[in-house]
């Protein structure tokens, strides 16, 4: 399970940042959140596979978070993509995406979208697995924007060294069912699953882009293994954060120690910051945990 970071700037593209944008990969399957004006470029530096790419989730429409996916989209078609894609995002985003490729010219594509658009305002799980769920919430900007967790679900796994002291192989079909809970027979010896398992609690990832401070976000990012939160502003320009309905460092800061991550990563900078040495101890004098200033690039193993 890791994080690459493609994007770290706000509005404005920098020399150093791109716009938003982020790749999860969990298990064989890519997840890209938001993919602002040159993610594609970004993807290929990173030298990663977009056709690997399963879900899209976009924060919301301002330009910044969804200029890159009229050309990711047709990228995608040109390579022959077959596999069905799946965006995530406010009302609206299926019409937003059909009006855009008929401005193109690219109406029809290789593969099938699958429109998946929110309306919640409370958490709310919007995509469920046998091995994770994804949740998402209506966050405070002045459009519609929302923010999403991962979390991976808790697994038994099975005691291999329990199982060589018994004499039992650590390669036979019965390992399945015990995986599920279930006693087991194994040539002649019976295992029992609460002996021979243990509980292997599952990981979790969130991302807030594009909001001013709401606390419902405490609830999204509870105890994850790392949360992405914008840090638009220094708290030095609160007033600016709260008009264009963003966080300074502080107010970010303070939603990663009330939700106790244990990874705080701050990103979506102002291009008015070239370093963000300042921001970061404005963040350090309120959150003590583990804290990183994202940068283009950044990959983060959860």
């Amino acid at each position: 399970m890791k994080l690459k970071i493609l994007g770290t700037s706000s509005a404005f593209p920098t020399k150093d940042r791109n716009q938003t944008a982020g790749l999860f990969t969990y298990a064989g399957e890519s997840f890209l959140f938001d993919c602002g004006e040159g993610t594609q470029r970004q993807i290929r530096i990173a030298k990663e596979n977009p056709q690997k790419i399963t879900k899209i989730f976009i924060s919301h429409w301002h330009g910044d978070h969804v200029l890159g996916l009229p050309g990711l989209l047709m990228s995608m078609a040109m390579n022959q993509r077959k596999t069905p894609l799946e965006i995530y995002g406010p009302k609206e985003t299926g019409t937003k995406i059909a009006a855009i490729m008929k401005a193109y010219e690219h109406e029809k594509l290789s593969y099938r979208l699958i429109i998946k658009e929110l309306s919640n305002i409370k958490l709310k799980t919007i995509c469920e697995t046998d091995k994770y769920k994804i949740s998402a919430l209506k966050l405070k900007h002045p459009i519609p924007c929302f923010g999403y967790s991962f979390e991976e679900k808790t697994r038994l796994r099975i005691d291999t060294p329990y199982l060589k002291s018994k004499g039992v192989p650590t390669q036979h079909i019965g390992l399945k069912r015990l995986q599920r809970g279930k006693d087991v027979v194994i040539e002649g010896k019976k295992i029992k699953a609460k002996d021979a398992t243990y509980v292997r609690h599952g990981k979790k990832f969130a991302i807030t882009i594009d909001t001013a401070y709401y606390t419902p976000i405490v609830e999204l990012a509870k105890d994850a293994d790392l949360f992405v939160c914008e840090a638009t502003f220094s708290n030095k320009v609160k007033s600016s954060a709260e008009k264009g309905g963003h966080m300074t460092t502080k107010e970010a800061a303070r939603l990663g120690k009330r939700a106790k991550v244990k990874h705080l990563v701050l990103t979506h900078f102002s291009q008015r910051y070239r370093s963000t040495k300042e921001l970061q101890q404005e963040a350090k004098s309120v959150f003590k945990g583990k804290l990183t200033m994202a940068k283009d690039f950044m990959e983060i193993k959860i």
